[in-house]
C-alpha cells in the first residue's frame, strides 16, 4: 500500500476522487431532501429517479462500447466536463431566477446520476490498464477509504449547509470541484494499450450486440457470472435506498435534514471501515468469502430498518450498510480484476451496470407506487426480500468465484 501511495499516478487519481467525490456527495444529498420536502415530492423524486434509471440503461450500451474501442483517459476527462457544465449551468439558471423550479431539481439530479455513469466504468478500466495485477486489492481499498472520507466529510457538511447555505453556492462548489477533479487527471501519463491498429481501423460494433459479446463470455462461466451479479445487488439496494432514505427520515421518523446528514456520515463511515478492513478479511477468508459475509451485514442492516424504525437504529443500520455495500464492492472489484480481460472491460461492466439498472427501475417504480401507501418500512421490507433471495444464490456460486480467482493468479 506504501509503496502504491508513492506513485505519482495513484497520489492523483485519488485525490481527484476525492474532490470530485465531495462536491457531487453534497449536491446529491441536498438535491432529494429539497425534492421530497415539497408537495407531491415524493413522487415526483421517484419517478424522476426511475426515468434517470431508463435513460442512463438506454446510454449504457452504446458508452460501454466506446470505452472498449476508445481512450479511456479521455472519457473520464469529460465526464469532468460534462459534470462542471452542467452544475454550472444549472446554478448560474437558479442565480438569476432567484429560486430553483422541481424541473430544476430534477435536472440536477439526472446529470449528477448521469455524471457517475460517465466516470465509473472509465475509471475502472482505466485503472486496471496503468497499474498491475498485484496493486488491485491495494488501490481498490485506497480508492473506498478516498471514496467513503469524501462521502463522509460531504454528509456533515450537507447537514450543516442545507439550512444555512443558497442551493446555488452548493452548485457552485460542486461544479468546481469537476473542474479541479480534470485539472488533476489530466496530468496522469496514460497509453491506450488496448487499441491496436486493428481495433481503429475496424467499423464501430452495434453497441447491443458489443453488450452480447460481453454476455457471450459471461455466459460461459455461469456460476461465475451468477456470483458477480449477485454481488452487485447491495449496491442497488443502497441506490434505490438513496430514494427512500430522505423519504424514511422526513415521514417515518419525523427528523431533521440534520439526521438525514449525520446518517449520510455514518453511512460513509461504515464504508471507511470496510475500505480499512477488507484487505485483512480477505487475507484470512478470500475475496469470494469475504463478499458472501459482507452481504450478510447487508441483510441485517435492512432488517433493522423495518423491524425498528427509531433514530438510534437508523445510525446503526446506515453503519452497517456502509460497511457491507463498500465491503462487497471492494472485494467484488478484486475479483473482476483479476477475472475479465481488459479488452472487453468496459463491455462487461456495462454489461452489470444494465442488469442491475434493469432492476432497479423496476424497484423504483413499484416503491413509487407503494410509498405513499405502505411507508418506507414496507418498501425496505421488499429490498430486504430481493437481498435475501441473492444473498442464497451469491452462496451457491461462490466456488465458481474462488476457482476464477485462483486461475487468474497461476
Amino acid at each position: 500500500m506504501n509503496a502504491l501511495l508513492r506513485d505519482p499516478r495513484a497520489q492523483r487519481l485519488i485525490a481527484a476522487n476525492l474532490t470530485s467525490s465531495i462536491g457531487s456527495g453534497i449536491t446529491i444529498i441536498a438535491v432529494p431532501w429539497l425534492l421530497v420536502n415539497r408537495p407531491g415530492g415524493s413522487q415526483i423524486y421517484g419517478w424522476a429517479t426511475a426515468l434517470t434509471t431508463l435513460a442512463i440503461f438506454l446510454f449504457a450500451p452504446y458508452y460501454g462500447a466506446w470505452v472498449d474501442r476508445h481512450s479511456r483517459k479521455t472519457m473520464l476527462l469529460l465526464s469532468e466536463i460534462f459534470g462542471a457544465t452542467a452544475t454550472l449551468a444549472m446554478a448560474l439558471l437558479g442565480f438569476f431566477r432567484g429560486e430553483y423550479a422541481t424541473w430544476q431539481l430534477v435536472t440536477v439530479y439526472f446529470c449528477g446520476m448521469f455524471y457517475y455513469t460517465l466516470h465509473f466504468p472509465a475509471k475502472f478500466a482505466f485503472i486496471q490498464q496503468i497499474f498491475g495485477r498485484a496493486h488491485y486489492q491495494s488501490l481498490t481499498s485506497a480508492m473506498e477509504i478516498q471514496g467513503q472520507t469524501a462521502s463522509m466529510l460531504a454528509g456533515g457538511l450537507a447537514s450543516l449547509m442545507l439550512d444555512h447555505v443558497s442551493l446555488t453556492t452548493i452548485l457552485l462548489l460542486d461544479a468546481g470541484s469537476y473542474a479541479i477533479s480534470f485539472v488533476l487527471q489530466s496530468t496522469i501519463p496514460y497509453e491506450a494499450t488496448h487499441q491496436t491498429a486493428e481495433s481503429k481501423a475496424a467499423p464501430a460494433p452495434n453497441a447491443w450486440r458489443a453488450v452480447g459479446e460481453a454476455w457471450a463470455w459471461l455466459r460461459a462461466r455461469p456460476a461465475l457470472s451468477t456470483f458477480l451479479l449477485c454481488s452487485f445487488v447491495p449496491f442497488l439496494g443502497i441506490m434505490v435506498g438513496n430514494y427512500l432514505f430522505p423519504i424514511y427520515v422526513a415521514q417515518t421518523l419525523h427528523a431533521s435534514p440534520a439526521v438525514y446528514g449525520r446518517g449520510e456520515m455514518i453511512f460513509a463511515l461504515g464504508a471507511l471501515c470496510a475500505g480499512i478492513g477488507v484487505p485483512f478479511l480477505t487475507a484470512r477468508l478470500n475475496h469470494a468469502r469475504t463478499t458472501v459475509a459482507l452481504a450478510a451485514v447487508f441483510l441485517v442492516a435492512l432488517a433493522l430498518l423495518v423491524v425498528w424504525p427509531r433514530i438510534a437504529p437508523f445510525y446503526f443500520a446506515m453503519l452497517l450498510l456502509g460497511l457491507g455495500n463498500a465491503g462487497v464492492r471492494v472485494a467484488r472489484n478484486v475479483i473482476v480484476l483479476e477475472s475479465v480481460p481488459n479488452a472487453i472491460m468496459g463491455r462487461v461492466h456495462v454489461f452489470f451496470l444494465v442488469a442491475e439498472r434493469s432492476l432497479r427501475t423496476v424497484l423504483i417504480l413499484l416503491m413509487t407506487l407503494l410509498i405513499d401507501v405502505r411507508g418506507a418500512p414496507f418498501c425496505f421490507a421488499i429490498l430486504l426480500l430481493v437481498n435475501l433471495v441473492v444473498f442464497v444464490a451469491m452462496l451457491r456460486s461462490r466456488r465458481a468465484a474462488e476457482e476464477a480467482q485462483f486461475a487468474a493468479a497461476h
